[in-house]
């Protein structure tokens, strides 16, 4: 017989459920929103902490969201929690290999190479056999072009510059174009080139995409060529 507690934990459950999807929506709208505002990476971090206090985060879900707003991870706060994942570690709560977030640490704190080395384990050629077995055009040239981006991240430009030429070349439709080029400026940036950076991003700061002025001045993706004179003279254009 199913107790009253029982039933209640099942309910309880399915109403997680339901909301999961919506709670993940808030959290990642409202890190967009303090990125692409002008509060910077003290408005991310910001935040985050004002949003760990409304919903407990465990270790692993901390770094998902850092993986992708790695801005939380300037301040080296989670360092510590991060350097201790791994897939084979006794403790449950950190049995991941969140290697995304665990490369963000090593970069961000300028180990470049131990970052790279880190994001090198992620990118095998399984990675670019599922990319081709996707059917929509649109997907297939925004994955390849974040696989592009992670191929540079990990060391290999060649390789990297291969799969972006290929992304490059699918046809896209207007509709999907911006999340394409957002993929290609991230490229182009991680592989060092200003230039290519800017010819993507010019149109999206003009477009209705995730791209304004102050998530180029201050998200970690553009960090290598934020400094180059052809990225500060784009800033300067639409600032």
């Amino acid at each position: 017989m199913i107790t009253s507690y029982e039933a209640a934990d099942e309910y309880l459950d399915a109403t997680w459920n339901a909301l999961g999807p919506v709670v993940n929506n808030l959290i990642t709208n409202s890190l967009w929103l303090a990125a692409a505002s002008g509060d910077g990476v003290s408005g991310v971090q910001r935040t985050f902490r004002e949003l760990s206090e409304a919903f407990y985060f465990s270790p692993i879900q901390i770094s998902n969201w850092a993986g992708n707003f790695p801005e939380i991870l300037a301040s080296g706060e989670y360092d510590e929690m991060a350097l201790r994942f791994s897939p084979d570690s006794d403790d449950p709560a950190y049995r991941c290999a969140c290697l995304n977030t665990v490369a963000w640490v090593h970069r961000l704190a300028g180990r470049h190479d131990e970052a790279a080395a880190v994001w090198a384990s992620a990118v095998g050629p399984e990675r670019a056999a599922n990319i081709d077995a996707i059917e929509d055009m649109d997907a297939q040239a925004a994955q390849r072009g974040q696989y592009a981006r992670d191929l540079a991240r990990a060391g290999m430009p060649d390789e990297a510059r291969r799969q972006l030429e290929q992304s490059m070349a699918t046809p896209v439709s207007a509709g999907g174009l911006p999340n394409a080029q957002r993929r290609w400026a991230q490229a182009y940036a991680e592989l060092g080139d200003a230039e290519g950076a800017v010819a993507q991003l010019e149109p999206l700061l003009t477009a209705n995409s995730l791209i304004t002025v102050h998530t180029l001045e201050s998200r970690a993706a553009w960090m290598l060529v934020r400094d180059d004179p052809a990225f500060q003279q784009l800033l300067a254009r639409h600032r």
